[in-house]
């Protein structure tokens, strides 16, 4: 179902807060952030200053894109594949004050996965992709994702992403990614799906 016809832009410094309520509404089911943050109550008080530092860091070093005036937003980061996640030590030590020592911890063994884990040649990666739940059904994850891979195609760039899960990842396939060999396997939680697209 794709009814959504609105615009998608890149968005500034001037949509932080936006993006930001966007990303923390539409995770709060998410299997992974449920994982990082076990109780409901501090999973919604604390997304929005967990989302807010990932907000930062694609508006400083790579692209954030926001559909309409809030249905939903995508980040994005360039990877050259010389440098192993350089800005994890800040994030965590920026991350640890306001989610707490215990979720800290959790998010700190999901992003030793995925850096492990993460393509050395050169792409775009997409950490998050967030539909606000007034969205949902609509299109506009689909939206999002058609306003940039259509420009990569054109950059000749490949893209990665982590799905969260199976049903995610078969949105991403209709988009032209492929599910890697390798799953990404919380202890005690759920897995994350890595997935990969070269240019069209």
């Amino acid at each position: 179902m794709s009814d959504w016809q609105g615009e998608v832009r890149r968005a500034s410094r001037d949509d932080a807060q936006v993006v930001t309520v966007i990303l923390a509404e539409a995770f709060m089911r998410d299997p992974v952030s449920g994982w990082i943050f076990p109780d409901e109550a501090h999973r919604a008080q604390s997304h929005p200053a967990f989302f807010g530092e990932f907000v930062a860091l694609a508006l400083e070093a790579g692209e954030v894109h926001l559909a309409g005036d809030g249905a939903g937003a995508t980040l994005w980061l360039p990877v050259d594949g010389s440098e192993a996640g350089g800005e994890e030590p800040d994030l965590l030590a920026a991350l640890e004050p306001t989610i707490g020592p215990e979720a800290a911890k959790r998010f700190s063994v999901l992003d030793e996965l995925m850096t492990a884990n993460h393509p050395e040649q050169p792409h775009w990666y997409l950490p998050f992709i967030a539909v606000h739940p007034d969205h949902h059904g609509r299109g506009v994850g689909s939206a999002l994702l058609r306003h940039q891979l259509t420009r990569l195609d054109e950059m000749g760039s490949a893209a990665y992403l982590e799905a969260s899960s199976p049903r995610n990842a078969a949105l991403y396939e209709r988009h032209g990614f492929g599910r890697r060999e390798v799953t990404l396997d919380l202890p005690d939680g759920p897995s994350l799906y890595p997935m990969w697209r070269d240019p069209a």
